[in-house]
């Protein structure tokens, strides 16, 4: 990347929370009337122009002031926004939010993305883990008419799955509670996929002439985990409506785009998925999304999860123009506060 001088990066900075704050382009008598800079209109116009040159600054029009980059964002993300603390007031709301939700992990993470949603003027996100990589509790089978059957799949955070399927027989309720048991004995730590994987080697290794019941167990299983869960993950959104507090979203085509993108979910799960397993806090800027509709979005999220596993991220969709400095660690005690209460 290019080296800034001492000068050049003040002036950046200047721009840049100049930017944040009014929304409108920066100029160079904006700046000259600040006490940080003992500069003229001209020098300051001089230095815009050269980080313009360097890729930081643009100038959407001619007779306009200047605007951050994606690149000069990165930059300010980077080097020069100075975080502040999450204020006590937001402390105890996020708290008593997250306390009322119970520990039920469709509750905390309702409870989780709608506070983020109401301490900021963006959009509450948070992605569902993948239900297939999680740990499960309990399996009860329900019939519901002849050879169709309700698996009701309940993992140890409390997400619940329902999934539909056809066994080969039609069997009784007696039979199938049975079945449950058998299950449940199996599940010590297991995902739904290790279940599957160790009621598969159990049919493998039959050598013992199981009796009939039984043998109607393995085939039952056969069919319950030839059904993927219908949902393999998800996203929970929150105060949509916000975005249209912010003047580069009065743009009706550009929202039409940003909404679009809110409804079909698809390109907001990939950048999220996108951001697992790396930092613990990734900051998303334009078009480093790699998704047209959110070129004109950042997003900052967070890790949240079990002491044995990710479970998925929580954060913000704002502008690029959003507060960082106050944005970035909220968004990382609401993602730990999330954590700690699902460990209760």
């Amino acid at each position: 990347m290019t080296m800034l001088s001492a000068r050049q990066i003040k002036v950046l900075q200047a721009v840049i929370e100049e930017y944040i704050h009014s929304g409108e382009p920066v100029g160079s008598r904006t700046l000259s009337r600040s006490s940080a800079f003992q500069l003229s209109p001209a020098t300051l116009r001089n230095v815009m122009a050269d980080l313009e040159d360097e890729g930081f600054l643009c100038q959407p029009h001619t007779s306009a002031g200047r605007i951050p980059t994606d690149l000069g964002f990165r930059f300010y993300v980077n080097n020069l926004a100075g975080f502040t603390s999450v204020s006590a007031a937001a402390q105890l709301q996020i708290r008593a939010r997250l306390e009322v939700a119970g520990g039920r992990l469709e509750e905390v993470l309702h409870d989780g993305v709608l506070t983020l949603a109401q301490l900021t003027p963006y959009v509450g996100v948070v992605s569902l883990p993948d239900f297939r990589q999680m740990i499960i509790r309990h399996i009860r089978f329900v019939k519901l008419h002849e050879c169709r059957i309700l698996a009701v799949v309940v993992s140890v955070s409390g997400a619940v799955q329902n999934i539909l399927f056809d066994s080969e027989t039609s069997l009784s309720q007696d039979q199938l509670n049975r079945f449950s048991n058998y299950l449940n004995a199996l599940l010590g730590n297991l995902t739904l996929s290790g279940v599957k994987r160790k009621v598969l080697k159990e049919m493998a290794n039959d050598k013992r002439g199981y009796d009939e019941l039984f043998a109607q167990v393995l085939a039952l299983s056969k069919s319950f985990f030839a059904k993927d869960p219908d949902q393999q993950s998800d996203v929970m959104l929150d105060g949509k409506l916000n975005l249209l507090e912010h003047p580069e979203f009065s743009d009706v085509e550009r929202m039409k785009g940003i909404f679009k993108a809110f409804e079909e979910k698809g390109s907001i799960l990939k950048i999220l998925d996108g951001a697992l397993g790396g930092e613990q806090l990734r900051v998303i800027i334009g078009a480093e999304s790699c998704c047209e509709e959110m070129r004109h979005c950042s997003l900052v999220t967070a890790e949240y999860g079990r002491e044995d596993r990710i479970l998925g991220q929580i954060g913000v969709i704002g502008p690029t123009r959003m507060d960082y400095s106050r944005i970035i660690p909220l968004v990382n005690y609401i993602a730990d506060a999330m954590s700690r209460r699902l460990q209760n």
